[in-house]
Parts: structure tokens; C-alpha cells; sequence
């Protein structure tokens, strides 16, 4: 693993954490792994707050947005890999993704990405978008950076997006969930403990893990968006899941738990290597087709049937 090497399990002459090689082993990787869809075009949003690209497929409409906050567990950047998810879902729903390459740690410590998405979200706005024409996607630890602009914005009074996606999100720094020690034999590289609470550290320097801007499950979610938040039964974040779905409902915010049957971390970018990754990526645009008031690719091809199998 590149991520493996990385932090040292590679041979003792590789010391202790080594992020710069780890960075670039990982992105090697997964751009080796990374198939792009047909008619995927990727450009530079000028004069966005943060660095971004507009990722567009062919029936893209301008109108429909996804603010998509990739994955990296806080200290990584975007690849090839997430470009392409986000591509893969826009082809679902009709949709344009605005990627944005959030600040990182060490050299950017939290809130630098939050702070990112937050700015993203509100140039979209001022650049003449509709709340309703946006939505957020937010992967693993995307998606608690993705939740912790959000609580910033309804601070601000902000108007909410249309909806939200979560993939087996990131969203408690203090390592708490019962699924961390359950599932944790089951856990891959890509969300093993160890390298989680070194990226933790190198992330929040200090600031305290418990912080709800940081640790989303322990923040009041009223006003959320609705959302449906995808993760796999073995999935080390999968308490996290269950945890910001239960606080959403709490708060009253519709929110769909969509579990899977054993899958890797991130099984929904493996494209159609997996009947699995397929089928989460449909229902993600069913999901997000509908919030943006239109009808789902599985209505207009057989009207009243679901966006396919569920599990848990």
C-alpha cells in the first residue's frame, strides 16, 4: 500500500511518518486506478475563493451544482480519483460538480478547509446561484469538513443547500464510535486507526477534538439540509454514519441511512469495477435529481420503482 509505505510499515529505513511520500505514492495510485467516463471535462473556476475545477459530462446543466468536498483524511489533496467520482455522480444526476481543492494539513490546520468550503459555497452564491440549484457532496473526511461549513453558514444566516450527500463520513475527531474497536480487524489502509490518529493530529494541532465544528456528531444539526448518507456495515466511520443520521433526525432534517453490505472505505470511487459502487452511485443520483425537483433516471425508465438494493 502507498499509503502503507508511507507512514513506515514499509521497512524500518523508512523512520517514522513520512507525508511527502506518502502524498505522492498515493496520488501515483490512485491516478493508475482512476478510469475516466466519456465526455468528462474538467476546468478552472476563476476567481473562486479557494482553488476549484468545474467538472462537467455531456448532459450537464449549469444549473444543477454539487459542491463536492473530496476525501484525504485532512492532510491529502484531490486526485484524479475524486475528480472522477464526482463525474460519475454529475452523469447520474444531470449535475455540474464544483470541486473545490480545500487547504490541508500541517501546512493549513483546521479550520483552513472548512473555512475553504464555507467561502466556496458563499462565492457560488454571490456569483448569482440559487441555494435550491446547489447541493453538497462530502466523502469520508469530506464530509465532516462538509458539515462543519454548513454549521458555519446557519450561523451566518445563510440559506441552505438543496441537499446533502455524505459517504461514510468523517465526523468525529475524538475517535469515539463504538465501530472503531467493532470493526476494526475489518478496517483497510484507508481508514485504519493508527494512520487516522496521526492525520487527527497533524490536522487539529492541538485544538480540541471534541470541538462540534470539528466533531460534527456532537453538534445540533437543525436546519441541515436533507441528506442521505451512504456507508458499509464493516466500515470503521460507520458509527459516524449512524451518529450524524440520528442528530439529523433529532433536529427534525429528513435524512436517509443507506447501509451496504461489506465493502472497502471509499467503495463508491471504484467506478464499475463493483456492482456495488454502481449501484451507490445511482442512488446518489436519484437522490440528488430529486432535491433538485426533477425525475430520476430509474423514474423515467420505470416509474415508481426504488433506486435499488438496501441493506442493514
Amino acid at each position: 500500500s502507498a499509503l502503507g509505505t508511507g507512514i513506515g510499515t514499509g521497512g524500518p529505513e523508512e523512520g517514522g511518518f513520512d507525508l511527502g511520500k506518502a502524498r505522492s505514492r498515493l496520488e501515483r495510485t490512485e491516478n493508475l486506478m482512476t478510469s475516466a467516463p466519456a465526455g468528462m471535462q474538467a476546468e478552472p473556476a476563476q476567481g473562486a475563493p479557494a482553488p476549484a475545477e468545474w467538472i462537467t459530462m455531456p448532459k450537464s446543466q449549469a444549473n444543477r451544482i454539487l459542491l463536492f468536498v473530496h476525501s484525504g483524511s485532512f492532510v491529502f489533496g484531490s486526485s484524479r480519483l475524486y475528480q472522477v467520482l464526482a463525474a460519475r455522480i454529475c452523469k447520474e444526476a444531470d449535475a455540474t460538480a464544483f470541486f473545490v481543492n480545500y487547504r490541508i494539513a500541517p501546512e493549513h490546520p483546521f479550520p483552513a478547509s472548512i473555512d475553504d468550503v464555507t467561502a466556496s459555497y458563499e462565492w457560488l452564491l454571490a456569483q448569482g446561484s440559487d441555494p435550491a440549484s446547489i447541493q453538497i457532496v462530502g466523502d469520508s473526511a469530506g464530509g465532516g469538513i462538509a458539515l462543519g461549513a454548513l454549521l458555519r453558514l446557519r450561523e451566518r444566516g445563510i440559506p441552505m443547500p438543496a441537499g446533502l450527500v455524505l459517504l461514510a463520513p468523517w465526523a468525529d475527531l475524538t475517535l469515539s464510535g463504538r465501530s472503531m474497536i467493532i470493526n476494526a480487524r475489518k478496517a483497510t489502509l484507508a481508514n485504519n486507526i493508527e494512520i487516522m490518529m496521526i492525520c487527527r493530529e497533524l490536522y487539529l494541532q492541538g485544538h480540541p477534538p471534541g470541538d462540534p465544528l470539528a466533531s460534527p456528531v456532537f453538534a445540533d444539526l437543525d436546519g441541515l439540509p436533507p441528506a442521505l448518507i451512504q456507508a458499509s456495515t464493516v466500515d470503521i466511520l460507520l458509527d459516524d454514519a449512524v451518529r450524524i443520521d440520528a442528530a439529523l433526525h433529532r433536529a427534525g432534517v429528513p435524512s436517509d441511512l443507506s447501509l451496504y453490505p461489506p465493502m472497502p472505505h471509499g467503495w463508491q470511487r471504484l467506478g464499475n469495477l463493483l456492482p456495488e459502487s454502481r449501484r451507490a452511485i445511482e442512488e446518489i443520483g436519484v437522490f440528488l435529481r430529486e432535491k433538485f425537483g426533477g425525475e430520476s433516471k430509474l423514474q423515467e425508465k420505470r416509474a415508481g420503482t426504488g433506486p435499488g438494493n438496501r441493506y442493514g
